[in-house]
């Protein structure tokens, strides 16, 4: 794939590699191997995005370490240049790999996108920030266009395209009638009844008998050979072949009309029903509505259960739905507070036995996490609240309102659930 991004990232000075060509080329190297690392192992994306958007990532993130035996895998003297792990190198090799990735396959794009857009608004970028932005726009408008085809209504009217059945190379043999045959037939049953000598001057029952028995199998006998003929000048392939066209292109003409009425029903019933739930303010899950339980409980279980009712691809759009929502439970969700306010919140007693229930038990990681996965690890009592920032790289001072809360955790599921289970 084109370098694209390359010549954005020299200028930004992330990779100090003098004018050599040959270092260039090594990198170009380790671009395109994590390039393919990456579209194979996608579950990879999240943590490799993370660590890319970090300019204050500590050296010792597993990810910088998998990545640098890449890139000494081309250039071999790295180390003799740098004695120090040289985070920008790697971070720069990895940001361009995410967007290569991203950029060959809509559904990469979106991970990268969910999971970048959480931690953007807390980075504390530089000199990279023109580099993560385009990374972000470009894959986040790749993902748009795409969900926006899945979600759309059809506004031209359906119809089916028929074809014609044309049939060629349909020929028929030269036919004739035996007429030696059958005249000779009917000499024989204009004779005598061999049986009895009565002739035609007779017209009595047994020479009539005899006429029309013989006759009629003359001239049976003369119109068969003429219909086998016929037959057999026939080529079945000739009639066949352009008839099961016809019906191939019928039948996928009307599997494309049907796919793209289903398509806008299906689009009207998600709108149909995410309205009904925004209205009814009801939580499936909880069997109850969301007022019901805890201002800081409610973007958690909003979010998943917004996340059960959608298929894989969605618009941006819907994160608005999820604000619209929230504010109509909470008119203070947009309320800015302090990550370790809510952490503190979350962490109580009485809100962890409910949270819990909407994460399942994963193991502490020594790499970086989204922060859905630092909350969870939180409710089972894993990790302390203060420890935010070694995990997910967001210090606990940052500012956030419940309203974003509940759109990175629905992002967090949304990528969680594109990435390819293995099997």
């Amino acid at each position: 794939m084109e370098n694209k991004l390359l010549q954005s990232i020299l200028q930004a000075g992330l990779l100090d590699i003098g004018d050599s060509d040959e270092r260039l080329e090594n990198i170009v190297k380790s671009i395109a191997d994590l390039d393919a690392k990456l579209k194979k192992e996608q579950h990879l994306l999240p943590a490799y995005t993370l660590v890319a958007m970090d300019p204050n990532i500590g050296s010792d993130e597993p990810v910088l370490v998998e990545v640098e035996t890449i890139i000494s895998n081309h250039w071999k003297a790295l180390r003799a240049k740098f004695s120090e792990t040289p985070i920008p190198i790697i971070r720069a090799v990895i940001l361009h790999a995410l967007y290569n990735t991203g950029m060959s396959d809509p559904k990469i794009a979106r991970i990268i996108y969910l999971s970048g857009s959480n931690f953007y608004p807390f980075a504390k970028l530089s000199r990279e920030r023109e580099v993560v932005e385009k990374i972000i726009s470009d894959l986040g408008e790749l993902a748009e266009e795409n969900a926006s085809e899945e979600w759309s209504l059809s506004s031209e009217p359906q119809s089916l395209k028929l074809g014609v059945i044309k049939i060629n190379g349909l020929k028929f043999g030269d036919i004739s009638l035996d007429t030696d045959s059958l005249t000779s037939g009917l000499k024989t049953a204009a004779q005598p009844d061999p049986a009895t000598g009565h002739g035609p001057q007779h017209g009595n029952a047994n020479w009539q008998n005899h006429f029309s028995n013989t006759a009629s199998s003359a001239i049976s006998n003369a119109i068969n050979m003429v219909i086998s003929e016929l037959t057999s000048s026939l080529s079945s392939e000739s009639l066949e072949t352009p008839i099961n066209k016809f019906f191939g292109d019928f039948k996928k003409s009307l599997d494309q009309a049907l796919k793209s009425s289903f398509n806008s029903i299906q689009a009207v019933e998600r709108r149909s029903k995410l309205l009904w739930w925004k209205e009814t303010l009801y939580s499936s899950s909880l069997k109850n509505s969301y007022r019901s339980v805890s201002n800081m409980l409610q973007p958690i279980i909003m979010a998943e259960d917004l996340y059960q009712q959608l298929p894989a691809v969605v618009p941006v759009s819907v994160d608005y739905l999820l604000k619209d929502t929230l504010l109509l439970v909470n008119n203070e969700a947009n309320k800015k507070m302090k990550f370790s306010t809510f952490l503190k919140e979350v962490s109580k007693p009485e809100n962890i036995a409910i949270a819990k229930e909407y994460f399942g038990d994963r193991d502490v990681l020594n790499r970086r996490v989204p922060i859905t996965d630092f909350i969870a690890l939180l409710c089972h009592e894993k990790v302390e609240a203060s420890m935010v920032k070694k995990y997910t790289g967001i210090d606990e001072t940052e500012q956030v309102s419940l309203a974003d809360i509940g759109v990175m955790m629905f992002h967090d599921l949304m990528a969680e659930y594109l990435i390819p289970k293995s099997k």
